[in-house]
């Protein structure tokens, strides 16, 4: 009896856990690296490309201080830095 109380406790666990992650993750979406986002809106960025026209997503490879490129939505590339 004690057997099946303890799978019942793993199993709510482990679906409240997937919940809230799966709640998490719509809260702040990811955009699309290189790509110009509107200032307007939040995103999960970790590591960001600031330009004069806005910001944009960058692979975490890409360091802190380097020249790094943002594509607008004609396709233009906008030349900024890497703030972090």
């Amino acid at each position: 009896m004690t057997r099946v109380f303890v799978r019942r406790g793993w199993a709510l666990v482990l679906v409240l856990a997937a919940a809230t992650l799966s709640a998490a993750e719509d809260q702040l979406p990811t955009p699309p690296l290189y790509e110009l986002v509107p200032a307007d809106r939040e995103y999960a960025i970790a590591r960001v490309c600031s330009t004069s026209e806005g910001l944009c997503a960058l692979p975490l490879y890409h360091p802190p201080g380097a020249p790094c490129t943002c594509r607008r939505a004609d396709g233009t590339e906008v030349r900024g830095v890497c703030t972090h």
